[in-house]
């Protein structure tokens, strides 16, 4: 072997992950490896079908804004996303790099498991089909061809009618035709041109399709992704693409094809919900939302917007089911808000979790009259919610129960004692109903009644001695060494709560600071933002615990994801072995930052006197 491949291989041996590779793997992989160099401020054209690795110097990556996204130096890969794909590649410095052909990389390592998942755990799916994980179709790598609806690729010759071409459309139900001519791909319409070329330019419709027809269509290889299909049609503003296999038409991708092979996104879900006529169908939905969080995680979506999405269909799926609750049994005879609590209210859900929920009425409730239609109304809910996998509170906090079903002024009863005698039972009511979201109804209701327990709150110091005191029964797990405190989640096996011990603490923190504060927001970072803006909390402070939470919170998805992909129920227990040593590092100072935090609360609000 020549010298300078004798040096490429012991280069590749110092990048991970290809450390773990033979050295054998190494030199056929030197075969389909070009060496490239570009001066400083060149910027870089990206081949798909290419990996590239920084061999000196370094590359700068900017995001579609022009905001600085990374900056790459030796030993690191680009490329390998086709997400990012889209940002601008361009040179910081002289830079030397290789450029190796995706399609020998995976075929060379795709019995290596270790090659494989450190680019699932870079957060960003690859081009490279590392899919023989998951069990769900993934867009990114689906082949349009695969994906479309071969049957609907209806091609007629360009001396066809347009009246013939509209007849054929109306009868199979479909939005666009391919033109031919001699047999080749000669033009497309789509129904869109009846409108604005036969209607509104008064074609007659005897008159041939190639007198519509959009001439030399964009079209697509029959190989190529959906992700690459999305992206052209976004580009160049079309429905349509013809897909083409040996120079011949062999189906055709629409924009709705590739939504519906999106069935897990959260704007399709949100749709199919308001849709649904039935419990039937919203039990059917509802199986979607793992999948939501899986393809949310895979498509590198933020930690908060993955919480957001699959939040926003759990509620959808309440208002839907209470929409169907009143066609049953008939308008509501008083008033009333339905109202959910916990982390379906602060938009933090990921897997489905127990419901919490109750109903605020209109004081004008009788209960010899009325209670009997919200009983009826609230088991239909509740019911319903545990069809569609939000099963029903261990603690019996739901609107079936009779105590969490009342009138506005018994609410406020409510509100007054736990304030007033905040015991251990009204401290634990307290932290559920204090994080409250009006889905349905009159939200004038929950509005009265959180406006004057904010004023009650915000001034009864004893009270927030209490929740702060209450707030520092879950503590991050981490020992004196900074060692990891493991539970035993259930199987014998040593794991990390991320929930109780993780999330859950900077939940509290930021609930005590906010009803300190009188800031009204309830999901935690905006919780942790508003009260920098009232002074509550240092700027340093609240991006920490930000951070920490974004933390602890993405290797809980990343974790939930990951059983979800292998048919598992998820849980919130991850072991230490599922973490990479990168993560176990940020963890441990994000557990550092809120052990801090949750000193620094106690001596504010001294609990130690109480």
């Amino acid at each position: 072997m020549e010298i300078e491949a004798l040096e490429i291989v012991d280069f590749f041996k110092a990048t991970l992950p290809l450390d773990c590779a033979t050295t054998e793997q190494l030199e056929s992989l030197i075969l389909k490896t070009e060496i490239g160099y570009r001066r400083k401020g060149h910027v870089l054209t990206l081949n798909p079908d290419y990996l590239y690795l920084v061999r000196k110097g370094a590359v700068l990556i900017e995001d579609e804004n022009e905001q600085l996204f990374s900056i790459l130096g030796e030993h690191q890969w680009f490329g390998y996303s086709n997400q990012l794909l889209l940002y601008v590649h361009s040179c910081q410095e002289d830079t030397l790099y290789y450029r190796i052909d995706k399609h020998h990389f995976h075929e060379l390592f795709a019995n290596n498991n270790t090659i494989e998942n450190f680019f699932v755990d870079a957060n960003l799916k690859t081009g490279i089909a590392f899919q023989n994980i998951t069990k769900q179709d993934n867009l990114l790598n689906n082949s349009v061809l695969s994906m479309s609806r071969a049957n609907d690729a209806y091609l007629v010759d360009q001396q066809t009618s347009i009246e013939q071409v509209a007849k054929l459309m109306t009868d199979r139900n479909i939005t666009a035709v391919i033109v031919t001519n001699n047999d080749q791909l000669c033009g497309i319409v789509t129904d869109r041109a009846f409108c604005t070329k036969v209607v509104a330019g008064g074609i007659d419709a005897t008159e041939i399709v190639g007198k519509i027809m959009t001439k030399d269509p964009i079209s697509i290889a029959y190989y190529k992704s959906g992700i690459e299909a999305m992206l052209l049609m976004a580009k160049s503003h079309i429905r349509h693409l013809p897909i083409i296999k040996n120079n011949k038409v062999v189906g055709i991708i629409t924009a709705a094809d590739l939504l519906r092979k999106q069935s897990h996104n959260v704007v399709f879900l949100i749709n199919e919900v308001l849709v649904s006529e039935n419990r039937a169908d919203l039990e059917r939905i509802s199986q979607q939302v793992p999948l939501l969080l899986q393809s949310s995680f895979d498509s590198n979506m933020d930690e908060h917007d993955i919480t957001y999405s699959v939040s926003s269909v759990g509620r959808t799926i309440n208002q839907q089911l209470l929409k169907q609750a009143e066609e049953l049994l008939g308008p509501p005879p008083v008033e009333y808000a339905w109202v959910v609590a916990g982390s379906m209210a602060r938009s933090e859900q990921i897997a489905h979790s127990d419901q919490d929920n109750l109903i605020i009425l209109s004081d004008a409730y009788q209960p010899n009259l009325h209670a009997e239609y919200f009983d009826q109304l609230a088991k239909y809910v509740s019911d319903g919610l545990n069809a569609c996998g939000y099963v029903y509170c261990p603690g019996d906090v739901m609107a079936t129960n009779s105590k969490w079903r009342q009138p506005l002024s018994v609410w406020k009863s409510y509100y007054s004692q736990w304030i007033i005698e905040p015991d251990p039972k009204a401290l634990m009511y307290a932290s559920i109903f204090f994080d409250l979201k009006c889905l349905y109804g009159d939200a004038t209701l929950l509005d009265t009644l959180l406006s004057g327990v904010l004023k009650k709150s915000h001034k009864n110091t004893i009270f927030q001695s209490h929740m702060a005191a209450n707030a520092l029964h879950y503590t991050p797990p981490l020992g004196f060494f900074r060692n990891f405190i493991l539970d035993k989640n259930g199987v014998n096996e040593s794991a990390l709560d991320l929930k109780k011990k993780g999330v859950v603490p900077i939940v509290d923190i930021a609930r005590v600071y906010a009803l300190s504060h009188g800031v009204k927001s309830i999901n935690t970072q905006d919780r942790l933002r508003e009260l920098v803006e009232v002074g509550g909390l240092s700027q340093s402070g609240a991006d920490d615990l930000i951070e920490a939470y974004k933390i602890i919170n993405l290797i809980r998805i990343k974790h939930q994801q990951f059983q979800i992909k292998s048919g598992n129920p998820a849980d919130n227990y991850v072991l230490i072995k599922e973490i990479s040593s990168l993560d176990r590092k940020h963890l441990k100072d994000a557990f550092s930052i809120v052990t801090d935090m949750q000193s620094a609360m106690g001596l504010q609000y001294q609990t130690s006197i109480l």
